[in-house]
């Protein structure tokens, strides 16, 4: 199989070629499995990219008034936007990578001095069951308003205090992202701008009165999950879905055996050991050598950039480093035939394109305005320039915006 063929059958997946941009959020959802919403303005873009005419309002009537959506940590302990549908699959599939030892929490509450050793247990029983209490009163709250409520949740502790980004957190800042990872609680609509990180939370069996996080076993959950990642980013390797899910190998190879009907191994451009869905080998035989040109903007952790450990298909081994961090989480990157050709970042009421690939140029100024008006609300200054390492400021999760 040539790369060539399978880069452009999974842009098509991907919802990433002008004839396969869609026109129902939420199928678009279904179709990428899940999307990244570490970032708060990442599934926006990510969404605005796959499209046709996207508005925020259309994510955020699917999160805060239908609830067809919701955020929820899954895929290596990191917040994601799911089918509402499918949150139990997401849930229990990934409970194992992501779930906080409440040890931890147990030496917070000493440390901060709201109780003695060996009350642990049942101090932190008593602010569970408070939190639940008055997210259910009082309906959806931020942190700081549970806090008014529930004195103790103020309690400060100090953070790698030897570290640049150390400092004092509160004691609700660890314990309502813990409530989240247990199915407790949820986070609903933020206050401010869609690009706001200042969440509300909600119990989850009032927000989602039918959600039943019970309603499969982890072992079925996972053989969901990678039928889902397969369909959606495959053809893929083991490394690859043991990357994106946070999952050990032997449970990933555990639910490949379950898919083995479903399945088939592929090799590429000589280079074996990729896995795709059976039902999918028509559609990577087709020869894409004609197609016209695909030119992309992709936000910082989107979905399709994330899904890989091994990124060489589709970008140069010599820029990794202007792509990724240190955790292998994505920048905001210019794509051309199914390739990365450089990075994008904002610059207030301007964007810049930073290219090591020139191609489709035009295209990408167009495509680069367009992108400028759907942030900023207007036109603005779009610019091309040769890659210059030293004038670019990684920060994955302002869409590389400057600091």
């Amino acid at each position: 199989m040539r790369l060539e063929q399978v880069n452009h059958f999974l842009l098509r997946k991907q919802h990433l070629t002008p004839d396969s941009r869609g026109q129902n959020v939420l199928q678009v959802v279904r179709d990428l499995c899940a999307l990244h919403a570490t970032a708060t303005a990442t599934p926006y873009v990510s969404l605005w990219s796959r499209l046709k005419d996207f508005q925020h309002r259309q994510l955020d009537s699917l999160l805060y008034e239908s609830r067809a959506l919701v955020r929820l940590l899954c895929m290596r302990a990191t917040l994601h936007i799911v089918p509402t549908e499918q949150m139990a699959t997401f849930f229990q599939a990934t409970r194992s990578c992501q779930r906080r030892d409440p040890r931890i929490l147990h030496q917070l509450l000493v440390q901060t001095g709201l109780c003695r050793e060996g009350e642990e247990g049942q101090m932190l029983q008593r602010l569970l069951k408070r939190i639940a209490e008055v997210a259910a009163a009082r309906g959806p709250s931020t942190v700081a308003e549970l806090s008014e409520r529930i004195p103790e949740l103020a309690a400060k502790f100090s953070y790698a205090v030897d570290k640049p980004y150390g400092g004092e957190l509160s004691l609700a800042s660890q314990l309502v992202p813990w409530m989240c990872s247990e199915g407790l609680l949820v986070r609903a609509r933020p206050r401010g701008s869609w690009r706001s990180n200042l969440y509300e939370y909600a119990a989850l069996a009032s927000w989602l009165p039918g959600a039943n996080l019970q309603a499969q076993t982890p072992d079925e959950a996972q053989i969901q999950l990678f039928r889902c990642y397969l369909a959606t980013l495959g053809p893929a390797t083991l490394e690859d879905m043991v990357w994106w899910s946070g999952l050990g190998k032997s449970q990933v190879k555990k639910a490949l055996l379950a898919l083995h009907n479903e399945i088939a191994e592929l090799e590429i451009e000589g280079n074996d050991g990729y896995w795709v869905l059976r039902a999918d080998l028509d559609g990577l035989g087709q020869d894409e050598s004609a197609h016209e040109p695909v030119v992309s903007l992709l936000p910082s952790l989107d979905p399709y950039i994330m899904g890989y450990r091994d990124r060489r298909r589709f970008l140069p081994t010599e820029h990794y480093d202007q792509v990724f961090d240190r955790s292998g989480n994505a920048f905001a990157t210019v794509w051309a035939d199914g390739r990365v050709s450089g990075i994008w970042q904002q610059r207030e009421s301007s964007l810049e394109l930073l290219l090591w690939e020139h191609a489709h140029t035009e295209a990408l100024l167009a495509e680069a305005q367009r992108l400028l008006r759907f942030l900023t609300g207007s036109d603005g200054p779009v610019t091309i320039q040769s890659y210059p390492p030293e004038l670019y400021v990684k920060t994955p999760f302002s869409l590389g915006r400057r600091s």
